[in-house]
């Protein structure tokens, strides 16, 4: 592998993988509010009626927001310990982008759909199952390939592993939760992932001070 894809130690070639990285989430984010659209000729008295058949797409895109803006800080603490490239890991960032790059068709199909749709919301889900996957691909990598700080402890690299594993296992549940709805969706990505993830977190820690 070494031999047809070497590593880089060019901090300007790694600024440029960064940058076009944090390029792409913020088109995305951008993009999720296109669908969001208010016809300006109507009155005031229909205005209100107007604006509450919104509802779905402004939660569509909250959750949206809310979501790219978690995936773009764990691209940031990954990309905060990687020194080093080579021409997979452009790869697999790539694959990662192009799935936060779709993400703004599922925001806009649960926003049409409504959250109640437990097929669109397990289509969302999916989406999210697939870019956590590939963000989690893209740190394995970066960890066995040997392009993190070195000065970065087995325990602490084991622990953002197992931490990125976690995020992809509760997504993958909440595909078939989706089916009953957002709101049980909602409840793995906004309770069950943060609580997995500080048990993982307060395991490595324990494993660090013994």
């Amino acid at each position: 592998m070494h031999a047809t894809t070497p590593v880089k130690s060019d901090p300007a070639g790694l600024e440029r993988i960064v940058f076009f990285s944090d390029a792409v989430f913020a088109i995305v984010a951008t993009l999720l509010v296109l669908p969001i659209a208010v016809d300006t000729g109507v009155g005031a008295e229909e205005l209100g009626a107007t604006l509450s058949a919104l509802v779905p797409e402004l939660v569509a895109f909250v959750v949206s927001f809310l979501v790219v803006g978690q995936f773009w800080m764990a691209h940031h603490r990954t990309f905060g310990l990687v020194r080093r490239y080579d021409r997979m890991l452009m790869l697999l960032n790539l694959l990662s982008l192009m799935a936060i790059s779709f993400l703004p068709f599922p925001t806009a199909l649960l926003g049409a759909r409504g959250s109640d749709d437990g097929a669109v919301v397990a289509f969302y889900a999916g989406c999210l199952t697939a870019a956590s996957a590939l963000a989690a691909v893209v740190w394995v990598h970066a960890v066995r390939a040997g392009l993190v700080e070195q000065s970065v402890g087995t325990e602490a690299l084991r622990g953002n592993t197992w931490r990125s594993l976690v995020s992809v296992a509760v997504f993958a549940v909440s595909v078939p939760v989706g089916l009953l709805g957002l709101l049980p969706a909602l409840a793995c990505w906004v309770i069950v992932l943060p609580v997995a993830r500080a048990l993982v977190t307060r395991s490595t820690l324990l494993g660090l001070s013994r």
